[in-house]
């Protein structure tokens, strides 16, 4: 690291001790996948421009951080680290502000991954985005796949399970969401929706129960534990045969 970027690193650890407290965006990702994580600032163009990504591993104490730079602009700070990756675009808003847009991604995220990533940008202002990356071992719906009967009399009752496995649930907490045909669903929106949570040692099980009308049950079900979603299509059997 240069002298100019070790004196950049000190200028981002000071601004970011003093404001860390404030505002952390939480994102679920899970093991094995791609993560993404976006930082879009507006301002004033200026040539010395300076956008850095830091990460601090969720296992180190918070009163003696180690924050480990991730890239200077588009320049990586750790080569040997070829899971991370940066695009950086600027885009041009009227002749004097600019909006500066990076994406950091990791590639097969791991239980290592946890923590917390910055993005700073360093100009005649200085403004910073934290995210706190939490990793979950999965998200699924069963079942995969629901067919009601074409001759189906009176109501029915769908039945779906999310499932979110989690090797630390006993020390974090989880909230999974429930969508019908891009509706919300819940007790508090639906007289005929109804979700039962349970939760084990290493998973948190969300059970939606809703019932009506098959031609008003029918349709794309999604359950999300933001970011991650998982969907399944509830459909009408043409090919059931009449009582």
């Amino acid at each position: 690291m240069s002298i100019l970027q070790q004196w950049l690193f000190f200028i981002v650890i000071t601004y970011i001790n003093a404001e860390l407290q404030s505002s952390h965006k939480l994102v679920t990702a899970e093991y094995g996948s791609d993560l993404s994580l976006l930082c879009t600032f507006q301002n004033r163009d200026s040539d010395g421009t300076i956008i850095q990504w830091l990460y601090q591993n969720v296992t180190d104490n918070i009163h003696r951080a180690h924050w480990r730079p991730l890239f200077l602009n588009a320049q990586s700070l750790t080569p040997k680290e070829t899971r991370y990756s940066i695009q950086q675009k600027v885009q041009q808003i009227n002749r004097t502000l600019v909006t500066y847009s990076t994406i950091l991604t990791l590639a097969k995220v791991t239980d290592f991954d946890e923590g917390l990533y910055i993005c700073k940008l360093l100009s005649n202002e200085t403004m910073q985005m934290t995210y706190q990356v939490r990793v979950i071992q999965s998200l699924d719906i069963t079942p995969k796949q629901l067919l009601i009967p074409a001759n189906e009399i009176g109501k029915y009752l769908v039945r779906l399970n999310c499932i979110l496995r989690d090797n630390h649930m006993n020390r974090r907490h989880h909230e999974i969401h429930w969508w019908h045909n891009n509706k919300r669903l819940g007790s508090q929106t639906s007289r005929y929706a109804r979700i039962v949570k349970n939760v084990t040692q290493h998973s948190f099980i969300s059970t939606l129960l809703y019932m009506g009308e098959p031609a008003n049950v029918v349709g794309k079900y999604i359950c999300e534990s933001k970011p991650l979603r998982r969907y399944i299509s509830v459909e009408l059997n043409s090919n059931s045969s009449s009582g």
